[in-house]
């Protein structure tokens, strides 16, 4: 099984859960009967929301003391993201972000600092130009002999979440080091871990030294790109901390954080994370002396200036997003993304999305709810 079948499928499973355990447990916590909660949520999520049974429990929406019903009518459900984000965007824009080598080099091609490639993972006919195209086993084996600026880090073309991403910290005479897993043959590389997918290779960025002693991995800012008559509005900036082991920043990994930030000032106004399904919101950062809530990420007006510049590059799409990285040089874009998980920004703010400004927003859009 290749690595991005194996991380959808640890994705997939956090949907499922043990119905009657759950409902036990929001019970006892509310002080509702299992009963009322689910007939509850049976009226609930005939509303805008569509909230799936894991999502109304995940946000503790059940807790009918401590949400009023204006409050709890803003959530609104992971699952309707793309049929609402593909009524802002042109289709015709797709490809530009959702194929990471297209995306680079549209991005170089307008000066704005990104990742650099160095290889792509492709079975097929296509042409990347100078860029290697690691088409075969012996074309694999070519590559990482020939090389010394490890480590390089791998991520699906086409993919989201960072879904099969590892990192490659070196290469023997005949194979290849993986952190996190055993070292893998050219071969089981090639077939194994890649299979039928199309990969891209790229040099790992460093972290700005405000990130010392947090993550050795790449956190990222997520900006929120919204085009109003024209012109760019931010109305939510989130840091995504990849924690311990975690070779990228993703929420579904376990772990990681997600912290709210001010996006006029990058100030970090809240840490959560995730344990055993149930959110949990921090004071300061988990298994850590660094407070980190109050603090300022640095180059934050530099990092606005490269998010601007990108979502205007990208202006056909009306809302899209932002990943960018803060080196010790500077802000690097990570990716551009059609849309923004809206999941991402509730769990980080702990209220619903759909504020009156989203929702005239979707409404300008002809975006139907």
């Amino acid at each position: 099984m290749s690595v991005l079948a194996q991380d959808l499928q640890q994705i997939e499973a956090k949907q499922q859960i043990n119905l009657a355990q759950e409902l036990v447990a929001a019970a006892r916590s509310s002080g509702r009967s299992p009963i009322a909660i689910a007939l509850d949520y049976l009226k609930f999520r005939r509303g805008r929301s569509r909230l799936k049974f894991y999502e109304y429990l995940l946000y503790e929406l059940y807790d009918t003391a401590r949400w009023t019903e204006d409050e709890r009518s803003r959530f609104i459900s992971a699952h309707r993201h793309w049929p609402i984000v593909n009524q802002c965007n042109s289709m015709q824009w797709w490809a530009a972000s959702e194929d990471k080598w297209l995306a680079s080099a549209l991005l170089e091609q307008a000066g704005i600092p990104t990742t650099t490639n160095v290889a792509v993972f492709d079975r097929s006919g296509r042409f990347y130009g100078a860029l290697p195209k690691l088409d075969s086993v012996e074309a694999v084996e070519r590559f990482f002999r020939g090389r010394d600026d490890y480590p390089l880090f791998a991520k699906n073309m086409d993919g989201m979440w960072s879904a099969g991403a590892f990192r490659i910290s070196g290469c023997t005479d005949t194979h290849v080091l993986i952190e996190g897993h055993d070292p893998v043959s050219f071969g089981d590389l090639f077939d194994g871990l890649i299979g039928e997918n199309r990969y891209i290779v790229q040099r790992c960025l460093t972290p700005h030294p405000f990130f010392d002693g947090i993550t050795h991995s790449t956190a990222t800012v997520r900006c929120l790109n919204l085009i109003r008559d024209g012109e760019l509005w931010v109305p939510f900036t989130l840091l995504k901390l990849p924690m311990g082991a975690n070779v990228a920043d993703n929420f579904w990994r376990p772990g990681n954080v997600l912290c709210e930030l001010a996006p006029e000032t990058g100030e970090v106004v809240s840490i959560v994370s995730v344990r055993d399904g149930r959110l949990q919101r921090h004071d300061s950062l988990p298994n850590s002396d660094r407070r980190l809530i109050g603090e300022r990420l640095p180059f934050w007006d530099a990092l606005r200036q490269v998010n601007h510049d990108t979502a205007m590059l990208y202006a056909g799409n009306r809302f899209g997003s932002t990943d960018i990285a803060l080196t010790g040089d500077g802000p690097v874009v990570v990716e551009v993304n059609n849309g923004c998980a809206f999941e991402l920004i509730q769990m980080a703010t702990g209220k619903g999305f759909l504020t009156d400004e989203i929702l005239a927003f979707f409404e300008d859009c002809g975006a139907r709810l």
